[in-house]
């Protein structure tokens, strides 16, 4: 009897058998293009014309190895025995094509079984369905979705499904900024128990990045990672809590040959460690398609083929249509399900599947049992595990802790949010002290310093809202993935954003009023000094608030016209221009929620406001010498501080409430 053993280096696949006396055999390796003789298992030959099956006949299948992933001290381990069997049936999914234009179904009634320990492949042609069934089958999408999915022969809890899957979507949705052992200290220590030390997580996560051949990259960025190792990256991430099930929509996608093996390779052994892996691919290679041990093709919606890869061919001929010789099976069912051999035939195919009821294709079609025999075998007391109330695994102080300290981190090395932001203050108060140099006590130049005090106004809300709009949107691709996934909560996340950027808009507000106040010539007065800098940094709040709103709602290229488009009328109540007391009294409400009213009345109150003495006069007439005088000429009173305080506070807290709610409305929407 050969042992098999496999172990997985670098990424690659490497394996190797202990003969018994007299008996020796050749074993393929589907990651690279070698085989290693048995008799002397550290050799490595040349590849054969023939492949060989890694089992024979008379050969018992290897013993289960232990779980690679976790040490033997995680509570993680003790679950390794865990299966999940999953059953679909009569899954249909619509959806709305528009105002008036009707309903489209995207899946007809499909149904199938995909088994634990197998690697599942789903095919198809493009717009087949392949990424709507994975999105429905892991419970992204819910809305629209008609069908029963079972879980080990129960119908499915989508909460408890969800603590024992995950999903790892078809672009790399990865923290850049942030390094490999960065990116999965964050993962541990959300996705972990509370009460494992920091020497377990660090052990799980350097087990996770030795086997995925990722140890030696841990300390490079994840912007900086090739294709190939970003997409093992992402499914690192998602093995630090020992996933049961998962999915994967087309991982091999934009990777070269070389890195489409590794990848295969690398789920193919967490299939073997009985994990359910089930992941959509458009068209692969045939040394490709042998690694997956079942594949479930889709065409137009519907079931074309469920069954073993090995007896695709099989089941081709029995319908009447053979694969040509030397001809990828692949290859011939993707152009079947594209329609290119006729429409009867794809039918004909259809029928034969039954939509995916009949199960004859699998490789031990006797070993599929009924799902009364699935709920016996699986026993609810087994799953303690996931008996724990709540989506995420920590507490939401620990997850605002993590969350607290990532974005610390990211907002250090984050050129544009910044330091790129640092610069712009500084150079944009320079400029404008320049041009408005020693304008603020000068009687003569009243008006002047008025133009200044609005444009300041127009930097603090322009440079702030627009930031916030291009900046978030490439935020919400992570969040979606993160947050699915259970890593945190939504509360958590929205509050841990908010603090992380209090000190940073501050720091940089002050110095952009330190320079543009001293510039230019505004009363050296402490308290005049600190109600500049209180109505400053209450506008960038505001600002930031109402970025946020169009940010978490619509992508950058809608967001960057909505922004500067709602700033209009915002400007245009503002009093500026128009003084609040020419305005027509249909349009004086506007006046109440435009916040940079409040500010400039703010401005105005702390530099001409709380009876401010005469200004200096270096010219023969100063008009507006007296500030009182001034002040009655733009219809202002002066004393409006805390006025004006409270209300763009008022506003600042009700835009960050109404952003949580659109943040939340929209990552629900998606799905």
């Amino acid at each position: 009897m050969n042992l098999a053993m496999r172990e997985l280096r670098n990424g690659f696949l490497f394996e190797g058998t202990t003969a018994s006396a007299g008996h020796s055999e050749q074993v393929y390796l589907p990651t690279t293009s070698t085989i290693i003789n048995p008799s002397n298992s550290s050799k490595i030959v040349p590849f054969v014309t023939e492949v060989k099956s890694t089992q024979t006949l008379n050969e018992q299948p290897p013993a289960k190895k232990p779980d690679i992933f976790h040490s033997s001290g995680s509570d993680l381990s003790k679950s390794s025995k865990e299966t999940v069997d999953i059953y679909f049936e009569n899954i249909h999914y619509t959806v709305s094509l528009g105002f008036r234009k009707g309903m489209k179904e995207i899946l007809h009634g499909v149904t199938g079984r995909f088994l634990p320990g197998q690697l599942i492949a789903i095919m198809g042609p493009s717009g087949a369905g392949k990424s709507t069934l994975l999105d429905v089958l892991s419970g992204y999408r819910i809305s629209g979705v008609e069908g029963a999915v079972y879980v080990n022969g129960r119908g499915r809890n989508l909460d408890r499904f969800k603590k024992m899957s995950c999903y790892i979507m078809q672009d790399d949705r990865l923290q850049p900024l942030l390094t490999v052992q960065e990116n999965m200290r964050v993962a541990a220590d959300l996705k972990l128990s509370e009460e494992l030390d920091q020497y377990d997580k660090d052990d799980t996560i350097e087990r996770i990045l030795t086997t995925l051949g990722l140890y030696e990259h841990k300390d490079t960025r994840a912007s900086r990672l090739s294709g190939g190792q970003r997409k093992r990256l992402s499914i690192a991430l998602e093995l630090v809590n020992n996933p049961l099930v998962m999915f994967l929509d087309e991982p091999t996608t934009g990777l070269d040959s070389a890195s489409c093996r590794q990848c295969v390779s690398l789920l193919k052994l967490l299939a073997k460690e009985g994990k359910t892996i089930i992941c959509t691919i458009h068209q692969p290679s045939a040394t490709l398609f042998q690694m997956f041990d079942q594949v479930y093709v889709l065409a137009q919606g519907s079931c074309l083929y469920q069954g073993s890869t090995n007896n695709i061919v099989p089941y081709l001929e029995s319908v009447n249509m053979p694969c040509p010789k030397y001809h990828n099976p692949a290859d011939f069912v993707i152009e079947i399900a594209s329609g290119e051999h006729g429409e009867d035939k794809m039918k004909a195919m259809i029928d034969g599947m039954e939509n995916g009821k009949c199960l004859s294709w699998f490789e031990n079609p006797s070993d599929v049992c009924d799902l009364r025999t699935l709920r016996s075998r699986n026993p609810i007391a087994k799953m303690t595990r996931y008996r724990k109330t709540g989506l995420e695994e920590t507490s939401e102080t620990n997850q605002l802790k993590v969350l607290l300290k990532r974005g610390f981190l990211k907002a250090r090395r984050d050129s544009t949010l910044t330091h790129l932001r640092i610069i712009v203050n500084i150079a944009t108060g320079i400029m404008l002290g320049l041009l408005f140099i020693n304008s603020g006590n000068e009687g003569s130049r009243v008006l002047d310093n008025y133009n200044l005090l609005f444009a300041i106004l127009i930097h603090l809300m322009m440079t702030t809202k627009m930031l916030t709009i291009l900046t978030f949107p490439m935020e919400m691709n992570i969040l979606l993935k993160e947050h699915f996934n259970r890593w945190f909560s939504l509360p958590s996340y929205y509050l841990s954003i908010t603090i992380v950027d209090i000190p940073i808009a501050i720091f940089c507000c002050f110095l952009f009023s330190v320079i543009i106040y001293t510039m230019s010539g505004q009363p050296l007065e402490l308290f005049r000094f600190g109600m500049f800098f209180t109505i400053s940094l209450l506008v960038v709040f505001v600002a930031q608030g109402f970025g946020l709103m169009i940010g978490a709602v619509f992508d950058v290229v809608n967001g960057t016209f909505l922004g500067p488009t709602i700033s209009v009328p915002v400007m245009m109540f503002a009093g500026f221009g128009v003084t609040l007391r020419d305005l027509p009294k249909y349009l004086y409400w506007g006046s109440y929620v435009s916040y940079l009213r409040y500010g400039l009345e703010g401005f105005v109150g702390a530099i001409y406001g709380e009876n401010r003495p005469i200004l200096d006069c270096e010219e023969r007439y100063c008009h507006y010498k007296y500030p009182q005088k001034f002040l009655s000429e733009i219809a202002m009173r002066g004393d409006q501080f805390w006025t004006d305080v409270i209300a763009l506070s008022v506003i600042a807290v009700g835009l960050r409430i109404v952003a949580f709610f659109l943040l939340r409305w929209k990552i629900t929407s998606v799905r």
